[in-house]
């Protein structure tokens, strides 16, 4: 590590490669939905089922987070992150082998795609947690909502770009290529991320100006985010972090926020194609539009967010304006209800939805402001933990109501409703994001 009289830039380097990172997460999990209907039609799946089938990577997503979280706090990002990538891609390309011959019976197959997610899942399960802890370390106070907003917007880019290129795949080749490809790229860029990423103190590439600089807003501080401190973190300081209410006002947004964004990730493709009566390559271009709207959107709230600090706004009105007033907006996806046979405004009413919701997607931002550094491993896989219990009930409640009423119209309802409910929540639950203090807690606690 050279000492240097200007502050390097290494930090940039790492928001690269998160940024890759993010957008291959996120083909990885959404491959499903563009397949979804192909899918369904060959094993002669209900909406019921095919909800289930869309369900099945959160349910052990969920699970493996609070596991991965404290594996994340002893061990580092490099090493768990680079496997878990490898290893998901892995079972992604698997996938496509539900449709050999081995398989004798649809229902077998339909097992193994619900295995082969789960497995997912589980791999994936370090992916956010694992950003969050590298943006609190690698990058400032007032950089990080703009940083995370950065990577975020990763996931809508990769599925603008991907989507179309999948949806043409499942037309001309079949369902099964979307898998060899998908799971291809993401384990090769297992490897790329072991290669290439270091915490602050192992880069070479970091100079000490940079590493100050860091320091002193807020991020990596080597007196207390050294490898040992991760072992400290101890069970009664996570219980008396969990008890803060506006950890449980992020919880509660986080939710709500979510439930959107699974709705885009696993029915938003068979909407479009049954709902509004697209083909699969039109459905898979016009998606598009929502998802890059969506990528404005997570940059202009991250922006607003920081800019509002920058002008002496407190970090509470900061995040609450952009979260609150983004998740009431995308509340307004119920209004393509009545467009069903307009399919471009429909299109356009679902745009202005996820850019919103987008716009909102700084819980984990919150979350970073608030909390203990060697804890964001761990209280950031409990916070996961909330935002995919949304993963594995929108899913499975879009399907359902699907299947009893025969149309969309009140599975569009829940996921406005929830929208609203989680804009609420944050809005009144959250009294003030400033960092807890663990010196506070009760001597009969520690």
């Amino acid at each position: 590590m050279e000492i240097g009289k200007r502050p390097t830039k290494a930090r940039l380097g790492i928001l690269a490669l998160l940024f890759i990172a993010v957008a291959i997460n996120y083909m990885d999990r959404a491959n499903l939905s563009v397949a979804g209907s192909a899918i369904q039609s060959q094993f002669n799946l209900s909406a019921t089922e095919l909800g289930i089938l869309f369900s099945a990577f959160t349910w052990s997503y969920t699970i493996a987070q609070i596991p991965v979280g404290i594996l994340l706090d002893k061990f580092g990002p490099r090493l768990l992150y680079g496997a878990a990538i490898t290893i998901w891609g892995l079972f992604t390309f698997i996938m496509a082998f539900s449709s050999q011959a081995v398989f004798i019976t649809a229902s077998a197959s339909f097992a193994f795609l619900i295995l082969c997610r789960i497995l997912i899942g589980i791999a994936e399960a370090p992916a956010y947690p694992s950003n969050t802890k590298i943006a609190s370390l690698w990058f400032p106070n007032k950089e990080r909502a703009r940083a995370i907003s950065t990577y975020s917007s990763a996931q809508y880019i990769g599925l603008a770009i991907f989507t179309p290129v999948l949806a043409i795949m499942v037309a001309n080749i079949g369902w099964e290529s979307v898998f060899y490809f998908s799971g291809g790229i993401a384990v090769v860029y297992g490897f790329v991320w072991y290669a290439f990423y270091r915490d602050p103190k192992d880069s070479k590439k970091v100079n000490q100006a940079e590493l100050d600089y860091i320091k002193n807003n807020g991020g990596y501080n080597p007196d207390v985010d050294g490898t040992k401190q991760a072992e400290n973190v101890s069970w009664a300081e996570v219980k008396y972090v969990v008890k803060q209410r506006k950890v449980w006002g992020i919880f509660i947004a986080q939710f709500a926020a979510s439930s959107t964004l699974y709705f885009f990730l696993t029915w938003f493709i068979v909407y479009l194609q049954k709902g509004l009566n697209l083909s699969i390559d039109k459905a898979g271009f016009i998606a598009c539009v929502p998802y890059l709207m969506a990528m404005a959107g997570v940059l202009i709230g991250g922006t607003i967010s920081d800019d509002l600090l920058k002008k002496g706004k407190s970090t509470t009105f900061a995040r609450k304006c952009p979260m609150v007033v983004g998740m009431v907006i995308s509340a307004v996806l119920c209004l393509a209800n009545f467009f069903e046979d307009s399919p471009t405004i429909a299109v356009g009413i679902l745009s202005i939805a996820f850019f919103a919701n987008a716009a909102s997607n700084l819980g984990w931002v919150a979350m970073s402001d608030i909390m203990p550094k060697k804890m964001m491993g761990t209280v950031g896989a409990i916070l996961n933990v909330f935002g995919n219990l949304s993963g594995i009930l929108t899913p499975i409640v879009f399907g359902t109501l699907l299947q009893a009423t025969n149309n969309f119209h009140l599975a569009m309802d829940y996921i406005a409703a929830i929208a609203f409910f989680g804009a609420i929540g944050f809005l009144f639950v959250v009294d003030k994001l400033e960092p807890i203090d663990l010196t506070k807690m009760p001597k009969d606690s520690i």
